[in-house]
């Protein structure tokens, strides 16, 4: 049975040859260590934002994106993942951003002059939007943004698909391939208190963006299913450890309708979708299962998400993914407490299908290389079906 046999019958709620793995990225210094050399595989700042930044400004931004492929599919092939994620278009014309300091950069939307800028911090290998027009601005930046996406007709042209199609062929035939579309809310930027007080005082505005956003969202993922990838996931995070970042009044008024018409495309393929969340939203998993999402992804233990008791709640419904806690276990050790969570993990989620293992978000640079590997071996070894 390859990976692609074994992930369709997770999602189908059936027990195949073993519990699937998967993984949404993997970064420095793990990546690496599994390659035995440098890699611009992941989230990490250094690989997506100083190193892209820098080849955008140097004009070698093609060969950036061939390594960060090629370095990906080695990966995937090396740890032998069922589920690859990152199947992606890029842009064909990006913005080239000005350098503020060795750190920081400022892109500015030539169409429109709006900017923001973005800062790396190589303590903590983190790459994030500080500042915006947005941010700035409030409402009537969003709004003028909103004006801007709703006079542009969605078009595929601006994109390069040749990442996706150079995935689809080294992995797509045995592996499971996921591409990305989500729901854009915007308080997962550095103007979410705009946006947060757009729920409240201009919800019509609110309704006009993420419709305007999501218009491009269909666009691309529709490409990526004709062109062959198995499903979608969509990774905008909706929730702290404390709840969701807003109401689930307001999820159910914003978010749900249209993410349901992703879910709809996606089934339309016969491709599930899987959502992926950091936090707690234990208080809209009812939604997000009647929005027709397949699976749920990071599930996080520090966030009071009980995996198990979600297996209890939603079997034959919702698939889970999870979740080997990467906030402790993965980063601290010692390797015999990776092994009995990811065993106990397995034993108590595994039985009956709808599972497939993965860290608890993913692994990120604090994660130590050897604990990973312990829990990827210890799934092989203990992950046989039938498990308990």
């Amino acid at each position: 049975m390859n990976s692609k046999e074994r992930v369709r019958l997770a999602f189908a709620h059936q027990e195949a040859d073993r519990v699937p793995t998967f993984e949404l990225t993997i970064d420095n210094p793990t990546a690496a260590h599994v390659l035995g050399r440098p890699a611009l595989c992941g989230h990490g700042g250094r690989a997506r934002g100083l190193m892209q930044n820098q080849a955008l400004m140097e004009g070698t931004i093609a060969v950036y994106h061939e390594q960060r492929v090629q370095d990906d599919i080695e990966l995937w092939q090396a740890l032998d993942l069922d589920v690859y994620c990152q199947a992606a278009p890029v842009p064909r014309e990006p913005v080239v951003p000005e350098q503020l300091s060795s750190v920081t950069w400022r892109f500015e939307d030539p169409a429109t002059g709006q900017w923001a800028v973005t800062r790396y911090a190589p303590d903590s290998d983190t790459y994030d939007y500080v500042d915006s027009s947005l941010r700035q601005g409030g409402l009537p930046e969003l709004a003028r943004l909103t004006e801007s996406l709703e006079a542009q007709e969605p078009s595929l042209e601006g994109w390069d698909f040749g990442p996706v199609d150079r995935v689809l062929e080294a992995l797509g035939r045995d592996r499971f391939v996921l591409g990305h579309a989500d729901v854009e809310i915007g308080s997962t930027y550095d103007w979410a208190e705009t946006f947060l007080i757009g729920l409240i005082k201009a919800p019509d505005l609110i309704h006009r963006y993420l419709d305007a956003r999501l218009k491009q969202t269909l666009l691309h993922a529709e490409a990526l299913l004709e062109r062959g990838v198995d499903g979608i996931w969509g990774g905008f995070d909706w929730a702290s450890n404390q709840g969701p970042v807003f109401s689930p009044r307001h999820f159910r008024q914003f978010v749900f309708p249209r993410l349901n018409q992703i879910t709809d495309l996606c089934h339309r393929y016969s491709a599930p979708y899987i959502k992926h969340t950091d936090g707690n939203v234990n208080s809209l998993l009812d939604d997000l299962v009647a929005a027709g999402v397949d699976a749920f992804q990071a599930i996080e233990p520090r966030a009071g998400m009980d995996i198990a008791q979600l297996k209890r709640d939603y079997q034959g419904r919702l698939v889970l993914i999870g979740n080997v806690d990467c906030s402790t276990v993965l980063v601290d050790g010692p390797e015999e407490a990776v092994r009995a969570e990811t065993e106990a993990l397995i034993r108590a989620v595994a039985p009956g299908g709808g599972f497939l293992l993965s860290s608890s978000n993913s692994i990120h640079p604090g994660v130590e290389p050897e604990y990973y590997l312990a829990m990827l071996d210890t799934a092989r070894q203990v992950g046989v079906y039938p498990t308990g």
